[in-house]
C-alpha cells in the first residue's frame, strides 16, 4: 500500500488513479447503510419480521458488520427467541434454545416481567446486538432480517399498555468492512 500522506493544506498526495477497494487496508469500513422501523407490534406468536435492510458487498472477501437496536415493551413473558437471517438463512444463532424458539441469538421464559403490571406496563427497553458476519462471499444484494421466533407476547416499538402511550423508532445498520 502507498503511503498517504496530507499537506497543510489538508490536500492528499501519494494516491493516482483514485482510491479504489483494493488500496484499502483489511478492516476498513468500505460502505455503511441503515434503516429505521417505526411500526407498533403487539402480542405475536408467529415469524414476523421486525427490521430489515440490504447491502450488496463489493468484494466477496467482505465481512458485513450488523448492528441494531430494537425498543421492545416490558412486561412481556415472551416464550420465544429473536433471530438473525441472511437471505433467509439464520445467523449467529446461540447453541442452546429456550422455550421452542430456534435458530435465535436470543430466547427467553422471562425478560423484565414483573409481577407488578404497573411498574413495568410503561416502560420501553433497548435491545442492541451487533454481529460480525464473516460467511457472506457475494457481490450480490443481501438481505438482513430480524425477526421475531415463537413468541407468545413482544411489544415492538411501542409499551406494553397501548399503542397511543410512548412510541419508538428501531434502527439497523450494516457496515461492509474489507476482509
Amino acid at each position: 500500500i502507498m503511503p498517504i500522506t496530507i499537506n497543510g493544506s489538508g490536500t492528499v498526495s501519494g494516491i493516482t488513479g483514485g482510491l479504489t477497494r483494493a488500496a484499502m487496508p483489511t478492516g476498513s469500513v468500505l460502505q455503511v447503510v441503515s434503516n429505521t422501523n417505526e411500526t407498533q407490534i403487539s402480542n405475536t406468536n408467529a415469524s414476523t419480521d421486525l427490521i430489515t435492510c440490504s447491502i450488496t458487498p463489493t468484494a466477496t472477501s467482505s465481512n458485513v458488520l450488523i448492528t441494531f437496536n430494537l425498543w421492545i415493551g416490558c412486561d412481556s413473558n415472551p416464550n420465544g427467541g429473536i433471530k438473525l437471517t441472511r437471505g433467509g438463512t439464520a445467523i449467529g444463532a446461540t447453541t442452546a434454545q429456550s422455550q421452542g424458539a430456534s435458530d435465535t441469538f436470543w430466547s427467553a421464559d422471562d425478560w423484565w416481567y414483573g409481577t407488578d403490571a404497573n411498574t413495568f406496563e410503561y416502560t420501553l427497553a433497548p435491545f442492541p446486538w451487533t454481529f460480525l458476519d464473516t460467511g457472506i462471499s457475494t457481490t450480490s444484494s443481501t438481505e438482513y432480517k430480524v425477526l421475531t421466533d415463537s413468541f407468545s407476547e413482544i411489544h415492538y416499538n411501542r409499551i406494553q399498555d397501548s399503542d397511543s402511550g410512548a412510541k419508538s423508532r428501531s434502527t439497523i445498520t450494516l457496515l461492509e468492512v474489507a476482509g
